[in-house]
């Protein structure tokens, strides 16, 4: 017969999974409302050619803004809940095959620090880690920033070279 885990291994699991299922919903959330967003830009775009309307485009500038700045609250509440799932997994003894290792890597914006690896940390290494995302420069911040300048070029096209109607 197998004994029964000590209580406190438990609750260390129950944590661990509404840790892991609280990051899964926010990133969720985050893919969700950038494609409503998204989908809202291009409707505004499609609808300002469509009526030659150059003011549409650019309030269609806002929708990736509201993207970007969504994404910078996601990724503020994605680093501390990576923080806790990686120091859970250490208190679990789990240092082979971790999620939160797993997570923090493949995370859009690095994590972790070029030549690093979370597996290699000691226990006290992980209780003082504060991953944080490199919000600037990761490859949707750019994306964001390129879309931003692309509505922009295309408000000022709108104007000066197809001469739609400001309003």
């Amino acid at each position: 017969m197998v004994a029964p885990e000590a209580p406190d291994d438990e609750s260390l699991r129950v944590e661990l999974q509404e840790a892991l299922v609280t990051y899964r919903q926010i990133l969720s959330q985050f893919i969700q409302t950038a494609g409503i967003l998204i989908a809202a830009a291009v409707a505004f775009a499609s609808y300002a050619f469509s009526q030659r309307i150059a003011v549409i485009l650019l309030v269609a500038t806002a929708f990736p803004i509201y993207t970007l700045v969504y994404y910078t609250i996601v990724a503020s509440e994605i680093g501390p809940l990576n923080d806790l799932v990686l120091r859970i997994e250490r208190r679990l003894r789990i240092r082979e095959d971790s999620l939160g290792a797993t997570l923090a890597r493949t995370t859009p914006g690095k994590m972790i620090p070029a030549g690093s690896h979370i597996e290699d940390l000691t226990d006290e290494e992980v209780r003082h880690l504060n991953l944080k995302w490199e919000l600037r420069w990761s490859a949707i911040s750019i994306v964001g920033y390129t879309a931003i300048a692309v509505q922009i070029v295309l408000f000022v096209l709108s104007l000066t070279v197809f001469h739609y109607r400001f309003l």
